[in-house]
């Protein structure tokens, strides 16, 4: 003998929809979390990979002598969409020939999508332009190597000058026809620095009566002989210890560091002259080629910040690259094992955020483009 039990229809589609509520709560409740947790790392890496690209596209543009331009990003958003689908399909099916039956057939789908938008500003105007063009103020420099930063990396890069002492002045603008004039005590200034600096020997202040910059120059029975050769090479008095530090040239004195600092847009250019350069494009004269004395191909990777950065060439897509991006038909880029250049490359970001960063953005139109 069979048992059969007879739901009325109605009962068995108001428990099937509470059925499917209940599945989307539960599936709403890791909704938001997940798709924050699955896309949020992605679009980290998206915008650091494009800024750095910009960077490096800028820079191998400087090379070509061609025009720069700087975009921000002004904001990422993303609308994320569920979307769910269900159905009740009724049918009869019998028992007996005279006995038909209702028979449920339940179904239920759910997904997301995601649609980010990001929205790009153009950074220029006066503002923008001038926090550019402005030498990178001392305090800044001496921020850096304050918080970690070599002093043979920030100085080697930052500083056209010390005393006199020149650290390849030319190289702040389009690359030069001539050499620039080579220094090998803003070299060796840079190294006696760098190990005076272990000891915590240079310390800047500001005098609290005058409000005027100083930089003390401490004494060391350890560092006594680097110490003693800094003083020397900047013409300074040995039997002192507090010095007066300025940017005028014309203030100088034995009690005097006068230091010119480059700008954002002497840095770029700088690194742009430490780029590989394709043979063909050589000889089409898209590039400056600077000439030694003797006519010989100077090398700029002898310079302080040439040995520091370093953008290579290849006509095929490189396998090695940190960063990398296709200009003129050919492949340049940051070899990831490079780590003079990526310590390099970041310090830059730094600098760019630090001296343009807080420049008003365009008041023009955004640009805004969907990520698919």
């Amino acid at each position: 003998m069979r048992f059969f039990l007879f739901i009325p229809i109605q009962r068995i589609k108001s428990a099937l929809l509470l059925l499917t509520a209940a599945t989307l709560i539960n599936g709403c409740d890791s909704f938001g979390p997940d798709a924050i947790r699955g896309t949020h790392p992605l679009y980290n890496d998206a915008i650091v990979g494009s800024m750095n690209e910009q960077f490096i596209q800028n820079i191998v543009r400087l090379h070509y002598r061609d025009p720069i331009f700087f975009l921000d990003i002004a904001s990422v958003t993303a609308s994320l969409k569920l979307e769910v689908n269900g159905g009740l399909d009724q049918s009869l099916v019998g028992v007996g020939p005279n006995d038909p039956t209702n028979l449920i057939q339940y179904s239920l789908g759910a997904g997301y999508t995601t649609s980010p938008t990001i929205s790009y500003a153009p950074l220029q105007g006066e503002a923008f332009v001038k926090s550019i063009l402005n030498p990178i103020p001392l305090e800044d420099l001496f921020s850096f190597t304050d918080s970690g930063w070599s002093v043979r990396r920030v100085f080697g890069l930052c500083v056209e000058r010390i005393n006199g002492i020149e650290n390849a002045a030319t190289a702040s603008g389009p690359m030069p026809k001539f050499a620039p004039n080579q220094s090998d005590k803003f070299t060796r200034l840079l190294q006696l620095f760098e190990e005076v600096n272990r000891g915590q020997l240079i310390a800047p202040s500001i005098n609290a009566k005058t409000k005027e910059k100083q930089l003390q120059i401490k004494s060391s029975p350890e560092f006594s002989n680097q110490v003693r050769e800094i003083k020397d090479l900047l013409g300074l008095d040995q039997n002192i210890e507090m010095y007066h530090i300025n940017t005028d040239f014309s203030s100088v004195g034995s009690d005097t560091i006068s230091i010119r600092s480059r700008s954002l847009t002497s840095i770029f250019f700088y690194l742009s002259h430490n780029v590989d350069s394709p043979a063909t494009h050589k000889a089409a004269n898209l590039v400056t080629i600077t000439k030694n004395k003797n006519g010989s191909e100077f090398d700029w990777s002898t310079t302080p910040a040439g040995q520091l950065f370093h953008i290579h060439q290849s006509e095929e897509q490189p396998n090695d690259a940190f960063i990398m991006l296709p200009y003129r038909e050919h492949w340049f880029y940051v070899a990831d094992n490079d780590l003079e250049s990526k310590s390099t490359f970041m310090l830059l970001m730094q600098l760019f955020r630090l001296q343009a960063g807080s420049a008003k953005k365009s008041e023009g139109p955004t640009l805004t483009l969907p990520v698919r």
